[in-house]
């Protein structure tokens, strides 16, 4: 199974923009650097206690896990380098950019006269401007000020304005004094730096679209914009300026722990038995722990000291691990015969079949039960096993789902197709066909709504076809017919053929020993007035019954000989 901080990185990694998950992979980086160092330390201490116990463990390799990280993370760095130089690259474009855009503006305000032209000039310089992206931090606040001061003088200087309406220029200071508060609450609301930054640029935006107001209102309305904006940004410079001095506390503590870990492990060159090595175990985890609470350093020396501290780590836990020998784990058999039981079901969870999938599994959940427990091993080689079992019925259940879903969904669509038999013309025995290839064509139903449904279909097609000529028995030959056409050619023609013979077949020897019964049972009754009404009913009736012997012989002679 991959480890879950490789997992973590290879998701950043999908990120196309790098810088805005830098933090989030610092710390992943920290979090994956102590995990490993406790994962060691831990291994240790379970080595040092199996062997209390006459036992030995298998020894978890981490280079693997720890290369795959570091070279994921080495990529990550490089991805990021390039992004910062091509984001820096851009900002100094944009820059030149907003620079010439500043200079057309200019030399718009000071030359142009015609107010059409003005301000088609203006538009377009406005537009661009809001497509152009970020400048270097340093250049904006100057720049944005530069470009406004621009904005006021081209709008103060166009006499068009003389003729906008008095309520829109009251609009747009209640909406520059909206943004002001705005502004006032982002200030003390909100702490998140890169959210705070966000934002203002988005005030500001904002700010240069709204349109002129009063030149009385206007210097008031514009200092207090400026005042706060400029807060804003010595927010903002106030959080760089205490980020870095943090940074540097943090490397003081730091250098610390590592100076404490050093004088330690110096001390303890020699070490003696199990309990010694617990207890020093016991005090570096210890300092572990106190380096993990420390937040970052500047990115240089923070991946120097921790290659340090590391390395003091990795020394002391090598040497402990010669101290131990490792043997082969006790429980090495039932392992391996529950892992086979995990890779049988493994290849069978995604089996479609299943009948014989469910039978096989419910077996090996049965052997399962009767092998002998794995050990340390035996919590995760039951979650691969469970897990794989619970993937399987979790499927067939979705499975047995769908395919109540679809046949509910066949058996309205087929009782809509009969309720529309009904306006539907049948001249000929090829249209009763039609129909019936038509009404299979739309799918199988569920069994127990299969022989209602084919009553209710022939019933309709019989309603229908007594507008016509046709005797009940042609009726009734027409739509058996059409419905043994309908199966020709399909995969289970011969089989179906074969069972309708059968049916039909059982049904003629039924009716003849009715018949027989019949016949025989009049011999016994005498002649009388009384019996000669008794005598024609029994006669209509085996009249009926030899008509419908003979039709089911027709019937039987239209099915093909397959």
């Amino acid at each position: 199974m991959e480890n879950e901080f490789v997992s973590k990185l290879k998701t950043f990694l999908l990120e196309e923009d790098a810088l805005s998950v830098s933090r989030e992979i610092g710390q992943l980086k920290t979090e994956f650097d102590d995990w490993l160092l406790h994962s060691e330390g831990k291994q240790q201490v379970e080595t040092l206690k199996a062997k209390d116990e006459g036992k030995e463990i298998e020894q978890i390799d981490f280079s693997i896990v720890k290369e795959e990280f570091h070279t994921l993370f080495s990529k990550y760095k490089e991805t990021k380098k390039q992004q910062i130089e091509l984001k820096n690259k851009l900002e100094s474009e944009n820059l030149k950019l907003k620079m010439s855009l500043i200079s057309d503006l200019k030399s718009l305000v000071e030359n142009e006269e015609n107010i059409g032209t003005a301000f088609n000039g203006y538009n377009s310089i406005q537009d661009t401007w809001k497509k152009i992206g970020d400048i270097p931090r340093d250049k904006r606040d100057s720049i944005q000020k530069d470009y406004s001061r621009l904005r006021e003088l081209f709008f103060h200087n166009i006499t068009i304005y003389k003729e906008l309406k008095e309520h829109d220029y009251k609009r747009n200071a209640q909406r520059k004094e909206k943004l002001i508060m705005q502004l006032q609450t982002l200030r003390n609301e909100t702490d998140q730096i890169k959210e705070l930054e966000k934002t203002l640029r988005l005030y500001q935006d904002e700010w240069e679209d709204v349109g002129p107001v009063h030149k009385d209102e206007w210097e008031g309305l514009k200092t207090s914009y400026w005042e706060v904006v400029r807060s804003i940004y010595d927010k903002i410079n106030k959080y760089y300026e205490q980020h870095r001095a943090s940074q540097q506390e943090n490397l003081k503590k730091k250098k610390t722990i590592l100076n404490d870990l050093t004088t330690f492990l110096e001390g303890h060159t020699e070490v003696n038995g199990q309990k010694e090595w617990n207890k020093l175990t016991e005090e570096v985890l210890k300092f572990q722990e106190s380096w993990k609470k420390i937040g970052f350093a500047p990115r240089k020396e923070n991946d120097a000291i921790w290659k340090e501290f590391r390395a003091l780590c990795d020394s002391f836990f090598g040497r402990k691990k010669e101290f131990y020998k490792s043997r082969d784990h006790k429980d090495k058999e039932a392992k391996e015969a529950k892992q086979t039981l995990i890779n049988q079901v493994n290849e069978l969870k995604d089996s479609q079949d299943w009948k014989e999938a469910t039978h096989a599994i419910i077996q090996m959940q049965k052997t399962w039960k009767t092998l002998n427990g794995a050990g340390r091993y035996e919590k995760k080689l039951w979650e691969d096993f469970r897990g794989a079992c619970d993937y399987f019925f979790t499927k067939k259940e979705e499975s047995s789902k769908a395919q109540e879903k679809l046949l509910l969904s066949n058996l309205a669509a087929k009782k809509e197709f009969i309720k529309g038999i009904s306006s539907t013309p049948i001249a000929s025995s090829e249209d009763v066909k039609k129909l019936v290839v038509a009404f299979q064509a739309v799918g199988s139903v569920s069994s127990k709504d299969s022989n209602d449904l084919h009553k209710e279909f022939n019933n309709a097609l019989k309603t229908q076809l007594k507008s016509t000529d046709m005797s009940n028995e042609d009726v009734d030959l027409i739509l058996f017919k059409a419905r043994i056409e309908s199966v020709s050619g399909s995969g289970g023609a011969s089989g179906h053929y074969l069972r309708e013979k059968s049916s039909i077949r059982v049904k003629i020897t039924s009716l003849q020993n009715e018949l027989i019964k019949a016949e025989t049972n009049l011999g016994y009754f005498s002649v009388s007035k009384g019996a000669e009404k008794l005598f024609a009913q029994v006669n209509e009736k085996n009249d009926k019954i030899k008509q419908e012997i003979v039709l089911l012989k027709r019937k039987l002679k239209l099915i093909p000989n397959e």
